[in-house]
């Protein structure tokens, strides 16, 4: 039994009837009781005439000129002025009200059939079967895309191998909002089915399912304009770049493509987070792992533009500066990733952590630890300049040598720890587990990397060349090649070679790059199509036009141990 509690507020309440999960209507308060207090009067009395096996019989009598509407002589309520709707008098009202309720109740008992739970059921089963399909279908779908033909531009394996898991992050990520979508449908749809889970999802609160629904579709929307991210950014290059489009455009965008859509649907995904802000718990857990994601895409987003922005301008920039172009570019990309980061770390703890408490007490703490353990800081310190600097890898073989001990310790690296690196010699097996703070005083020679990568390039001439146009393009090339850094002197060879058909003049130019590391070969690849566009230029001066074939042929020669 509930109890109808007396009240004292004059102003006006509304409480709504809900019953099976459906709002049947709204009654207000009417003294000495609640609207609330009426409303679960109400739903009590329904509820007991639902599981009894009596047939509703409602009816409508005056009492102290209010209407009174009762159900098989049993009193239900009240119907009053404060009740009733728009223009209807309180008669007008009890009759709708008495219709709907009498409604409510024979689809209340028809719902609890065991027909109409047999149909429900299957309904059920139904939207399940459907649900897996179209998970198992959108996953095929998924793959059938990303096996696709694609349009890349031709860039070295490294960016091929970041830009293909982007591109697979952002299609797993939509493929989960899709399927995360179909069984968010097929949930609500079967709760909405029986009347004690409808029950359920009302008291979970109508409003947070409308702002579910929302956030849903935030999500979906976030997704889809994330995929023309990249558009955006054109537009935004053709509105403020004097330089052309294209060139920029093909420059920064192109090659990191699937980044820009993933940085753009990340940042999206942040904004949707707002249909769930008044929801603290839900929201700080989410926004936690969204933040995150979002600034760790917004910090390799930054770090691979700064390298595009080096390979392209940087070497250009330092040329006219008049400064020799070699690895310290590399030194300096490094540093900038390293500050891309430390900010990035800044902003992620900014808004959850007292940045300066911390660091104050991160700095007391540090003194002590480190007048506790000056010899692990200095291994765990020497660690991270390996790791930073990166002579060698495992799997390389290196020589570890000393003016002392010319003859050195020379092995194959298995393995680089915390403390130290263990090196395993060839002829013996023994394992020499050397300190890592040791190889600041080594001199190390890695013998993996002593290789050579030999570059083939064939140029048709549009004439066919005398003798004194032959010695002059050997000349221009030899000259632009050996200015080169990372260049092995003296090892440009240049060939004309005798066609079928002599219609025009066919030249072979083989020389070697030398290079420690992929980043190293990377910049003298770049700095080698520099060098055939200065090439070009000096050619056609001379009125000697030509076509390089494409592409550019890498061969690498490693060292054989």
């Amino acid at each position: 039994m509930v109890l109808l509690v007396p009240t004292t507020a004059q102003s006006k309440e509304l409480a709504p009837v809900v019953f099976d999960g459906r709002q049947l209507f709204e009654v207000s308060n009417s003294e000495p009781f609640t609207a609330q207090g009426r409303a679960d009067w109400i739903n009590s009395q329904l509820q007991t005439l639902v599981e009894s096996e009596e047939p509703p019989k409602i009816e409508i009598e005056q009492r102290n000129k209010s209407p009174i509407i009762r159900i098989n002589g049993r009193y239900l309520l009240t119907v009053t002025q404060r009740d009733v709707v728009l223009e209807n008098s309180p008669e007008e009202q009890a009759v709708i009200w008495s219709q709907t309720i009498d409604q409510a109740v024979k689809k209340a008992r028809k719902e609890r059939s065991s027909q109409f739970l047999w149909q429900a059921s299957l309904l059920v089963s139904g939207s399940l079967v459907l649900a897996i399909f179209l998970h198992w279908g959108l996953g095929r779908l998924w793959r059938y895309s990303l096996v696709g033909p694609r349009q890349l531009p031709a860039v070295d394996d490294n960016t091929q191998e970041r830009q293909s898991l982007a591109s697979n992050l952002y299609s797993n990520l939509t493929l989960l909002l899709a399927r995360t979508i179909v069984w968010v449908w097929v949930s609500l749809f079967s709760l909405n089915l029986f009347p004690i889970t409808r029950q359920w999802s009302y008291r979970l609160g109508e409003d947070l399912l409308i702002t579910l629904i929302f956030f849903l579709l935030s999500i979906f929307f976030s997704v889809i304009a994330g995929q023309y991210s990249p558009s955006l950014v054109r537009a935004a290059i053709l509105r403020f770049s004097p330089e052309p489009i294209t060139n920029i455009y093909e420059n920064f965008v192109e090659p990191i493509i699937n980044l820009f859509r993933l940085t753009g649907s990340l940042i999206l995904l942040s904004l949707s987070l707002f249909w769930l802000s008044k929801y603290e718990l839900i929201y700080g857990f989410i926004r936690f792992f969204m933040d995150l994601g979002l600034i760790v895409s917004l910090a390799w987003l930054l770090s691979r533009l700064f390298r595009q922005f080096i390979r392209i301008y940087g070497i250009d920039i330092v040329r006219k500066l008049g400064w020799e172009v070699d690895e310290l570019i590399l030194v300096f990309e490094a540093l900038a990733n390293v500050i891309i980061g430390f900010i990035a770390i800044l902003a992620f703890a900014q808004g959850r952590f007292d940045l300066i408490g911390l660091l104050a007490g991160l700095g007391i703490g540090g003194l002590a630890i480190a007048f506790a353990a000056q010899k692990t800081l200095e291994q765990l310190l020497s660690t991270i300049v390996l790791y930073l600097d990166r002579p060698f890898v495992s799997g390389e073989y290196i020589r570890l040598q000393s003016g002392l001990n010319p003859q050195g310790l020379f092995g194959r690296v298995e393995s680089i720890g915390l403390r130290s690196t263990k090196i395993r010699t060839p002829a013996k097996s023994t394992l020499f587990v050397v300190p890592n703070s040791i190889f600041a005083n080594l001199e190390i020679e890695n013998i993996s990397r002593g290789k050579k990568i030999m570059v083939l390039l064939y140029l048709d001439f549009s004439q066919l060349l005398a003798a004194p146009e032959q010695a002059l393009v050997q000349e221009v090339i030899k000259e632009s090649t050996n200015s080169l850094f990372g260049i092995d002197p003296g090892s440009t060879k240049i060939n004309f070679l005798d066609l079928p058909e002599p219609k025009f003049t066919r030249a072979r130019v083989t020389f070697f790059i030398l290079g420690s590391s992929e980043n190293s070969v990377q910049l003298r690849k770049r700095l080698l199509e520099l060098a055939n566009a200065t090439m070009s230029k000096k050619l056609i001066a001379y009125g000697i036009d030509f076509k390089m074939e494409e592409p550019t042929i890498y061969v690498e020669s490693p060292v054989t141990i």
